[in-house]
C-alpha cells in the first residue's frame, strides 16, 4: 500500500507535469495565432509593437481578445479537459482493479508515469519550437553567431550625413532631444541657430507617402481580381520607379519600415536577451517613451538642419510603438496624429485603427498649401491607413469585389492618386520631389487578405515611384536594392549634398558606381551577414544605452 508520503511525491510530480504540459500547449496555441494572424514576425518586432498593441488607434480591443482566446483559454481548457480524462480513465481502470497491487500496481504505475513524462516532455519541447519558429528566435540567436563568426557589424558600413552647427562645423552625433511626455503632439521649438546650406546643398521641397502593406503584386490582374493600385499607377505615369525595391531582412512592420528609411539601418533593440525597459513599454497605456534612437542621425535631423520644416500626418495614434517620439526625436515639427484628429471633431474613423484614408488626403491638400505658401523647404510625410489588417470599407469604398480588401486597397490608392493630382495641378511638383512608396511588404498570414496568392510568389518588392522636377535618373548597380537605401536617395531627392552618397549603411539609387567601403562592395550573401548581424554595441550606441545600463535594464525589467 502506497504511504502518505509517496501519494504526495506523486501528486507534486503528476501536478508538475501538467503544469509543463500548460505551458507547451500556450506556447504552441500562441505560435499558431501569431503565423495565423501576422505571419511570422521578428522578436524584435514582437517586443517593439506588443506592449502597446490593441489600445484605439493600435488595432483596437478586438485583436488582443482574439489571442487570449487562442493563445491563452483554448490551450488551458484543452489540457484541463486532457487531465480530466486521463484522471477518470485511471479511476476507470483502479474501479476494474486493473492498478490494483494484485493486478500489476508496479506495471500501471509504469504506464501513468510513462504517459506523464512524455506529455511533459513533450508538448513543451513542441511548445517551444512552434513559438519561436513564429517570433524568429532562431534568427536571433543567428544574427550573434554570424557577427561573431565574420566579425563584421553594421557599425563598419554606417556612415552619418554630417549636420552643420552654428559656426557651420558639422557634429557626428544629434543631441539627444528633450525629454517632452507630449512630445508627439507638440510642435518642436524653432531652431536657436539659423541653419547653414551646405556645399552642393539646392534645397528643394520633399513629399514622402508611405503606403501601408503596399507591394507590386497587387497591381497584378492575373493574379487578383482587379489591379488595386491602378489608380496611383495612372497618376504617377511617366514617374521614375526602383524596379526590384525589396524589405530589408529582418523588417516587416511600418515602425521598421520608418527607420530603415529615414536612418538607413535596421530596426533593432539594443540588449542582447531582455530589452530596455522602455523599449518593452514602448507606447504600452499610451505612455510615451523620451527617446528613439537619439544616437542616429535620420531623414528629418538633416533637414530640419538644412532650415526644413517637418511636418507628419497619419491616421492612426502616434504613441503606438513610439512611432510620435521618433519623429519629434528627429527633426520632425509638427506630428497630427489619431489624437490630433479626434480633438478637431473628424468622425470618419475605422475604430480599430483611426483615420480614413480620404480625410487623410485632403487635411494633407490643405497642409501641403499652407506649407508651400510659407515659401520655406519643407518636408511633408504621410502614412496611409486603410490598406491594414482586417478590412474596413468606408462609405465612399464601392464594394465591388469578391475579396474586400481588393476595393479596399483601390479605394485607398484613389485617394493617394488624387492627392497627388492636386500637387500637379497647384504647380507643386514644380519645385517639390515626391517619394511614393510601401511602408512594407503585405503580412502573408491565414487571417490576412491574399494570403493564398501572395504565398505563391518566390519574391515581393514593395510598390514605389520617385519624381523629380528636372527628371529622375535612377542608377542602380545591383539589380536590386532594399529600403535600407532610401535615406541617402530621399535626402538627394530633396537637394541636400551626401557625401559619396551613403547615407546610414546605404547607397542613393542615383549612384551608379560602388562607392569605397559601402555595402554595394559585398555580394549578397555578405550583405545578409551585415544586415542581420546583432551589432550589440553599435545599437547601444544609437540606443543611448551604454552596456552597464543595458545590463542593469535587463535585471531590472518586470
Amino acid at each position: 500500500m502506497p504511504s502518505q508520503r509517496s501519494r504526495m511525491v506523486w501528486g507534486a510530480v503528476m501536478t508538475a507535469a501538467w503544469v509543463l504540459v500548460s505551458a507547451g500547449a500556450v506556447m504552441a496555441a500562441a505560435g499558431a495565432w501569431v503565423r495565423r494572424t501576422f505571419g511570422a514576425v521578428s522578436l524584435d518586432q514582437l517586443m517593439m509593437n506588443l506592449p502597446g498593441g490593441g489600445e484605439q488607434g493600435a488595432g483596437g480591443s478586438e485583436i488582443v481578445v482574439d489571442g487570449v482566446y487562442w493563445g491563452l483559454v483554448v490551450p488551458l481548457l484543452s489540457v484541463l479537459a486532457l487531465a480530466a480524462c486521463v484522471e477518470f480513465v485511471r479511476r476507470g481502470l483502479r474501479r476494474r482493479a486493473v492498478l490494483r497491487p494484485e493486478q500489476g500496481r508496479a506495471r500501471g504505475r509504469t504506464w501513468m508515469r510513462g504517459l506523464a513524462a512524455a506529455l511533459a516532455v513533450t508538448v513543451p519541447a513542441v511548445g517551444a519550437a512552434s513559438l519561436s519558429s513564429a517570433i524568429g528566435v532562431r534568427d536571433y540567436v543567428n544574427s550573434y553567431v554570424r557577427e561573431a563568426v565574420t566579425g563584421t557589424t553594421l557599425g563598419d558600413f554606417y556612415v552619418e550625413p554630417p549636420l552643420l552647427n552654428a559656426a557651420g562645423g558639422t557634429q557626428t552625433r544629434p543631441a539627444n532631444p528633450a525629454s517632452n511626455t507630449d512630445a508627439q503632439q507638440t510642435p518642436n521649438a524653432a531652431p536657436s541657430t539659423a541653419p547653414t546650406r551646405a556645399p552642393g546643398d539646392e534645397p528643394r521641397n520633399l513629399v514622402v507617402i508611405y503606403l501601408e502593406s503596399t507591394e507590386d503584386a497587387l497591381s497584378d490582374d492575373t493574379l487578383f481580381e482587379i489591379n488595386m493600385l491602378e489608380p496611383v499607377q495612372r497618376a504617377t505615369e511617366g514617374w521614375a520607379s526602383i524596379e526590384n525595391l525589396e524589405q530589408y531582412e529582418g523588417g516587416g512592420w511600418t515602425m521598421a519600415g520608418l527607420v530603415s528609411t529615414q536612418c538607413g539601418v535596421p530596426l533593432r533593440s539594443a540588449g542582447a536577451t531582455v530589452d530596455i525597459t522602455e523599449m518593452n513599454l514602448m507606447g504600452a497605456g499610451g505612455a510615451p517613451i523620451e527617446s528613439y534612437l537619439p544616437g542616429a542621425v535620420c531623414l528629418g535631423d538633416v533637414l530640419q538642419d538644412r532650415g526644413f520644416r517637418n511636418v507628419f500626418l497619419g491616421g492612426a495614434d502616434a504613441k503606438f510603438a513610439g512611432k510620435g517620439t521618433f519623429l519629434t526625436g528627429h527633426g520632425y515639427d509638427e506630428v497630427r496624429d489619431l489624437e490630433t484628429w479626434e480633438a478637431a471633431g473628424e468622425t470618419e474613423m475605422n475604430p480599430a485603427w483611426g483615420l480614413s484614408d480620404r480625410r487623410l488626403f485632403e487635411l494633407a491638400a490643405e497642409t501641403v498649401t499652407e506649407l508651400h505658401d510659407a515659401g520655406e523647404p519643407f518636408n511633408l510625410t504621410l502614412l496611409t491607413l486603410d490598406t491594414h489588417e482586417f478590412p474596413y470599407a468606408y462609405d465612399y469604398c464601392e464594394a465591388d469585389t469578391e475579396a474586400p480588401m481588393a476595393a479596399i486597397t483601390r479605394c485607398s490608392m484613389e485617394q493617394v492618386a488624387g492627392f497627388i493630382d492636386y500637387l500637379g495641378q497647384q504647380g507643386y511638383l514644380d519645385d517639390t520631389a515626391v517619394m511614393v512608396m510601401g511602408d512594407h511588404e503585405k503580412f502573408i498570414a491565414e487571417t490576412n487578405s491574399f494570403e493564398t496568392e501572395l504565398s505563391s510568389l518566390e519574391r515581393h518588392t514593395i510598390f514605389n515611384r520617385l519624381w523629380l522636377p528636372e527628371g529622375a535618373r535612377l542608377k542602380i548597380a545591383r539589380d536590386r536594392t532594399d529600403q535600407l537605401s532610401m535615406f541617402a536617395t530621399m535626402l538627394e531627392m530633396a537637394g541636400i549634398n551626401v557625401p559619396d552618397r551613403r547615407a546610414g549603411i546605404g547607397v542613393s539609387v542615383f549612384e551608379d558606381g560602388t562607392p569605397a567601403g559601402s555595402t554595394r562592395e559585398l555580394d549578397d550573401e555578405a550583405y545578409r551577414d551585415v544586415v542581420t548581424s546583432r551589432s550589440s554595441e553599435f545599437y547601444r550606441e544609437l540606443w543611448g544605452t551604454p552596456a552597464n545600463d543595458a545590463i542593469e535594464a535587463t535585471a531590472t525589467t518586470p
